[in-house]
């Protein structure tokens, strides 16, 4: 093939990409999640149903055991975590590389209320899609305690969470271990170095919902997620910036 025909092909390849990602999309409403799972859709339509949206959502730990009330399934849960750390993941590698997705609405996880089932940028007060935020990855909620401060009480397992609920520990004190403490069990799921297309998401959804069932709070299980995801944030900055250099100390 002629060497100019070939530049000429691969240029409009790209551009024809480049249409793809930026096509405006509108997000699936949460609404419409609960919807469905109301009216005896399966897990697999439910989530391909999203799949096709390109929707992810902002989801505190609270908001799992909320959806679930609705009759949201597990399947659809962890999918939802699962999608969500995956976004995080990807703006974590485009802070530490210098990139980003600028003021793309769609292209970040929709903020939501899920007590009044409304989401979406102009629909649900949150930060403006990409706006600049020091020391923390763009498109990562606000809410997510990052930069992470030096853990200062022993390591803490989801099942010592759910312990210490059972046990009747207020509830301020759960959340201030949870605060100070490195999770176990969830950070690094699948290994730190492992070459892979996606993360996997250590805290499951379905598994937030369950502690909410096993007695732990609405305002623990946030501090939960907010700490799982700044830790999964750190760990994803520290294998970012040391691929191909060797490991860390």
């Amino acid at each position: 093939m002629n060497p100019r025909v070939a530049l000429a092909l691969g240029v409009l390849l790209a551009l024809s990409a480049c249409a793809r990602w930026y096509t405006p999309r509108n997000p699936m409403p949460i609404a419409e999640v609960v919807t469905l799972s109301k009216s005896g859709a399966s897990s697999a339509q439910i989530i391909q149903r999203i799949r096709d949206s390109g929707t992810t959502y902002a989801l505190r730990g609270s908001d799992f055991a909320k959806l679930k009330a609705n009759g949201v399934p597990d399947p659809v849960l962890d999918y939802l975590q699962q999608s969500f750390v995956n976004d995080i993941d990807l703006y974590t590698r485009y802070w530490v590389t210098g990139e980003g997705l600028g003021g793309c609405s769609f292209c970040y996880p929709q903020p939501l209320n899920v007590d009044t089932l409304e989401s979406g940028y102009g629909v649900v007060p949150a930060t403006p899609p990409g706006y600049h935020q020091r020391d923390m990855p763009h498109g990562t909620p606000d809410w997510v305690p990052y930069p992470l401060k030096r853990a200062s009480a022993p390591p803490l397992s989801t099942s010592d969470i759910e312990q210490m609920a059972k046990d009747g520990v207020p509830e301020a004190q759960i959340i201030e271990r949870i605060n100070n403490s490195s999770l176990t069990h969830v950070i690094g799921v699948g290994g730190t170095f492992t070459i892979r297309t996606h993360p996997i998401a250590g805290l499951m959804g379905s598994e937030l919902a369950q502690l909410h069932e096993q007695g732990v709070s609405y305002a623990a299980l946030d501090a939960l997620q907010g700490q799982f995801l700044a830790q999964f944030i750190e760990n994803e900055r520290l294998r970012y910036m040391m691929l191909g250099k060797g490991s860390f100390q």
